[in-house]
């Protein structure tokens, strides 16, 4: 149940100055606790190839967060790319379909989700990604006050860094799996067509799903089409791109 007073900046406050060994532990709850939501996740973006997972709630906003990752589309990847605040109304029909066919499908029971990111000078930094299960109303107010939280949790977070995050740690969850494969095949697709049609990197991606679609193939058949050299078989050595007819 939401507050009618937005409190999220002050919540994230507190959670920041208490532990700071826990703070993506903390911050996840706090706007968990002030925005009402079921799951959460944060992660961070050591390189634009690569999501590191800082935290995940519980193994419902794993899946969550692993789906978008895997079609590379969704709150969370346009978020973060596109350096604007993403909330999905309603995930689902009332009868269970999803309004989007890929990352949607793989989130059942969720009916919102608000993705907040972090960036600086539209630089990504990460994001924060929250999952409704129950029906809840976020006002305009609600998600201002969540963009401010945002800002002030990226500050923390990368003062944090350096200090508490351990280098010799776990790697990203899906860096020893295809998912890590398949988003840097699907990102290095957007950056060439980013950099060819002279557009941002958020803009070449919406261009590939687009294509994608009105071709009837995967977004991944896609992208290693763009990446495939003429005259090229599928599986051959990639060289110099291609533009997708």
């Amino acid at each position: 149940m939401l507050e009618e007073g937005p409190s999220i900046v002050h919540d994230v406050s507190l959670a920041a100055a208490v532990g700071r060994r826990a703070l993506p532990i903390r911050l996840c709850t706090a706007f968990a606790r002030s925005l009402g939501a079921q799951h959460t996740t944060m992660s961070l973006f050591p390189c634009l190839e690569q999501w590191q997972l800082l935290h995940a709630s519980d193994e419902g906003a794993l899946r969550a967060e692993a789906a978008q990752f895997t079609h590379a589309d969704g709150p969370s990847v346009s978020a973060a790319l596109e350096a604007r605040t993403v909330y999905v109304r309603e995930v689902h029909d009332h009868d269970g379909r999803s309004h989007a066919p890929d990352w949607s499908d793989d989130l059942p029971g969720v009916r919102h989700v608000l993705a907040l990111p972090l960036h600086r000078e539209f630089r990504p930094v990460g994001v924060i990604c929250l999952y409704f299960t129950r029906p809840t109303h976020l006002t305009a107010a609600h998600i201002a006050e969540a963009e401010r939280a945002a800002a002030l949790a990226r500050e923390e977070l990368l003062r944090w860094r350096p200090a508490h995050a351990d280098p010799a740690g776990p790697q990203p969850v899906w860096a020893t799996d295809t998912r890590a494969a398949r988003w840097e095949r699907i990102h290095r697709a957007a950056g060439y067509v980013a950099a060819r049609e002279d557009c941002a990197v958020g803009d070449a991606l919406a261009w590939l799903q687009a294509a994608s679609t009105r071709q009837r193939q995967s977004l991944l058949d896609t992208c290693d089409l763009v990446l495939q050299p003429a005259g090229a078989h599928p599986g051959e050595h990639r060289g110099t791109p291609v533009a997708v007819p």
